[in-house]
């Protein structure tokens, strides 16, 4: 069972080790590998957005453990659906948008946007998910399909 908890719940090594992981990094924006100092940064910065108006942003965990974060944050003046599971839970990314999108109707969204690395290729699963991409991004230097997800 998958639960969700503030982002400064799980310890600055769970957030390197899941934030690091080669596969995990595949599918974000490209930066440097993260260091205690820039992922404790980043902590920092996903707790402000969590605290903006219509905003929302939690660490994911199974069992205790830490195996992602989910949320809604603003980014480039569109609300976003943010996603991030180790790989071994990448079967659970359904149940996590589901409830990402009660968070949604919840703060009054009537949609939000995701963005997917153009280096990921298009499948059934990823078009059941997020239907078929309205537009190409550039996202602090990197390419990105764009969804939109109805709420």
């Amino acid at each position: 069972m998958l639960t969700y908890h503030n982002i400064d719940s799980s310890s600055t090594e769970d957030w390197l080790e899941l934030l690091n992981s080669d596969l995990v990094r595949k599918h974000l924006v490209q930066h440097p590998v993260f260091t205690t100092d820039t992922v404790t940064i980043w902590l920092k910065s996903k707790i402000k957005v969590d605290q903006e108006p219509y905003c929302k942003v939690r660490a994911i965990q199974s069992d205790g453990k830490l195996i992602g974060w989910c949320g809604i944050q603003l980014e480039s003046g569109e609300y976003e659906l943010a996603l991030v599971l180790s790989p071994k839970f990448w079967g659970h990314g359904r149940e996590v948008m589901k409830q990402v999108k009660l968070w949604a109707k919840e703060l009054g969204h009537t949609q939000l946007f995701a963005h997917l690395p153009q280096t990921r290729p298009q499948s059934k699963a990823l078009e059941s998910l997020f239907g078929k991409p309205i537009r190409a991004s550039n996202i602090q230097g990197n390419n990105f399909n764009t969804y939109r997800i109805e709420i």
